[in-house]
């Protein structure tokens, strides 16, 4: 393991996201809760569990098997493509990075056609829904993966709800190249400007536990009650002028979890990666491990991975891909993208933030606007080629329509009848993606 002896080692670690301008890509990473014929949570462990159905992918793919303590807990292919497993048995599918939408679809619909096959054999429901809909935090026995084993305690500690983000809830986040550390920054700056209003257009948290939770997005304010030392929007990479070494620093001061020695991870809850750098003790691989351990809304590895929208059906989640694509590989674009907020000042982003998880587009923001009103401009200004344009279709017909996913199914229940004692079988059935 190479010694980390000095500041531009851990410069490097974020340059390598740069790539030349024009040869941006696109990858996607997808969450997915499994539910049986009961809308109970499967459990990792056990026959016809977690374990069995990665078990039987890896026999149908090929794909490279990874074991933790003995056990099954992801796979990857030889293309870079990844099947891995969240904290409480969420099933994500990891893309390639992509040239192109019509590439991120093609590996999506494998993966879906991987899924269906299980789902004709199991009658399991692969939910695509940003909250667990029927279990708490306590109903299900978590992964047996090393790495939770640390961060699981501190989650406890930090804040009231970091176990509900672990075991109950699923993301969408999109990962995108920068061509520059003025590029990157920018890009990372607009993203967190933007979090409440691109929270708002993938709302689809409504219902937790068997009950409804309050909030559009539960999920987005689930994370609001994680660990506030590295979630969030953190507020100086909302203005102007930060650099790498502004995003450096931060992650130096943010308590550590773990490292690598000799194949098997080593307790560092607590302590500081700076003063771990200056004895002499850290490793670049070191540094690659405490750059995993942020979870803001929007982060560096290397490339910028936005991370603020709830888990939604495959076609909503390639929208999300192809809107990033029209609005950051584009300059106008993106200048526009990065105005468009920074009228706000912090207690403002937060108040909209707020918003968002509560009331999703219809929530309110400072300045007398809708968030649904920030989402119809921001989606004028995206500039997707040509081949991209197609996929935000979704998009658009929920933007015409006004209501994110939630407060669609918030129409349906109240159809129903159903507002006040809500039938799970109703909410999930659109959500159990069509394979």
């Amino acid at each position: 393991m190479k010694p980390l002896t000095d500041h531009s080692q851990l410069r490097a670690a974020l340059e390598k996201g740069h790539r030349e301008p024009g040869t941006g890509k696109l990858g996607l990473e997808f969450e997915q809760f499994i539910l049986d014929k009961r809308s109970q949570t499967v459990s990792y462990f056990g026959a016809a569990g977690v374990e069995e159905i990665l078990k039987t992918l890896q026999e149908r793919t090929g794909w490279e098997p990874y074991l933790d303590k003995g056990h099954l807990v992801a796979l990857t292919a030889a293309d870079g493509r990844a099947i891995t497993l969240e904290p409480g048995g969420q099933i994500e599918f990891g893309s390639t990075p992509c040239k192109d939408l019509q590439t991120m679809n093609a590996e999506v619909a494998h993966y879906r056609g991987l899924l269906a096959s299980i789902r004709e054999e199991t009658g399991y429901c692969f939910l695509a829904l940003g909250a667990n809909p029927s279990q708490r935090p306590d109903d299900i026995r978590r992964l047996p993966k090393s790495r939770y084993d640390y961060l699981e305690p501190v989650l406890q500690e930090a804040d009231e709800l970091g176990i509900w983000m672990m075991k109950t809830t699923a993301g969408v986040q999109v990962n995108f190249d920068h061509f520059s550390e003025e590029d990157a920054m920018l890009k990372l700056r607009t993203v967190f400007q933007l979090a409440p209003v691109f929270n708002a257009m993938f709302a689809n948290s409504l219902i937790r536990a068997g009950e409804l939770s309050g909030y559009m997005s539960w999920r987005g304010h689930v994370w609001t009650k994680t660990d506030n030392s590295r979630c969030g929007i953190v507020e100086r990479f909302t203005k102007p002028g930060c650099t790498f070494d502004d995003y450096i620093d931060w992650v130096l001061d943010i308590p550590m979890l773990f490292i690598e020695r000799e194949g098997k991870l080593v307790d560092k809850r607590g302590q500081s990666f700076r003063a771990m750098m200056e004895a002499g003790e850290a490793t670049e691989a070191d540094w690659d491990l405490q750059l995993s351990t942020p979870f803001p809304e929007v982060r560096f590895r290397p490339q910028v991975e936005l991370r603020c929208a709830d888990t939604v059906p495959p076609q909503y989640a390639l929208a999300l891909a192809a809107l990033v694509e029209g609005l950051f590989y584009d300059q106008d674009a993106l200048q526009q993208a990065a105005e468009l907020t920074n009228h706000w000042n912090h207690g403002q982003r937060l108040e909209a933030w707020d918003q968002a998880h509560r009331s999703a587009l219809a929530g309110n923001t400072s300045d007398g606007k809708k968030l649904l009103d920030y989402a119809r401009e921001l989606m004028q200004m995206a500039k997707p080629s040509a081949s991209a344009d197609p996929f935000l279709d979704p998009l658009r017909e929920l933007l015409d329509d006004g209501r994110s996913l939630a407060e669609r199914t918030v129409a349906e229940l109240e159809r129903r009848g159903e507002i006040g004692g809500t039938d799970l079988e109703a909410v999930l059935s659109p959500y159990c993606c069509a394979y």
